[in-house]
């Protein structure tokens, strides 16, 4: 089925899974455990991840949040209050505190996937964290549902029909998909004028829908994609490529150019991210998200 967004333009539906797996550092006082749903699942198309997060300290942890393009939910209970927040799209590191006995669960939706159940635009998320109940109707829901002590993958199945029941998506829905898609496809790797090219519609319009509704523009989105395809690399054990050859890799310039990308998004350079992990980094100069 095809869906008209304007008389020069007509984008299919994708109903294949995007292959975007966005990077999640592993960080020490803190257990991570990634939740399988199966193909056929009502959200297997729209999430990036479900996952836990642990505490496994008698301390606080800072956990490192890092720019990825998604927008989350974040489900968790503390000092016997339950809390439920949607999480916007991030342009630079943010934290999130972990304290000893938080049990977090996280759904990661796939960039352009989430636009049509959330009541307000994306660039009133960006950067922050709202309740829940605040920007999606019977958001109460899904926080009861979270509390349930079943499997997660029946918690994401029940949570799927509030969602779906709340749906009401727009045209440009499928243009910020389309372009989003596109983006990941080519690993953050196009020009915006080239997306307006394969899209049809002009530079200046694909920046306001996706300030809009993604909350960044589309050439920041592109360079956090391809910030995370270096980042894949970097800490993958199994690669023992240069910095050089990743950031060649990865489509910049040179070292120094991928350099100012990671300054710009995650406050220390590569090379410093690769000898010490995100524990170089000074959080005392880092926002909180949550």
């Amino acid at each position: 089925m095809a869906y008209f967004i304007s008389d020069r333009q007509a984008l299919a539906s994708d109903r294949e899974r995007s292959a975007y797996t966005p990077f999640v550092p592993e960080v020490r006082g803190c257990k991570r455990t990634e939740e399988m749903i199966d193909k056929g699942h009502p959200l297997y198309t729209a999430l990036c991840s479900i996952s836990t997060l642990e505490s496994t300290s008698n301390e606080m942890v800072v956990y490192p949040v890092v720019p990825d393009g998604c927008i989350s939910m974040f489900f968790y209970t503390r000092d016997k209050l339950n809390y439920a927040k949607l999480c916007g799209v991030t342009d630079s590191i943010r934290k999130f505190i972990v304290y000893p006995g938080d049990q977090i669960l996280i759904f990661r939706f796939m960039p352009g996937h989430c636009e049509s159940f959330v009541k307000c635009d994306g660039c009133e998320l960006t950067n922050k964290a709202v309740d829940i109940q605040e920007v999606i109707r019977n958001g109460q829901r899904l926080t009861e549902i979270a509390k349930r002590e079943i499997s997660i993958e029946w918690k994401a199945l029940l949570m799927s029909r509030v969602l779906r029941m709340e749906t009401n998506e727009r045209d440009t829905d499928y243009l910020i998909r389309f372009c989003t898609e596109a983006i990941l496809k080519n690993n953050g790797n196009i020009q915006v004028a080239e997306l307006a090219k394969k899209s049809g519609f002009s530079q200046r319009y694909l920046g306001k829908i996706f300030e809009r509704y993604i909350g960044i523009p589309p050439k920041t989105y592109a360079e956090i994609i391809r910030l995370q395809r270096s980042l894949r690399m970097i800490f993958d054990p199994e690669n023992k490529s240069s910095l050089l050859e990743i950031a060649m890799d990865n489509g910049y310039f040179d070292h120094a150019h991928m350099n100012r990308a990671y300054n710009r998004y995650l406050n220390c350079s590569s090379g410093a991210l690769r000898r010490s992990g995100f524990s170089i980094i000074d959080y005392n100069k880092v926002e909180s998200l949550i």
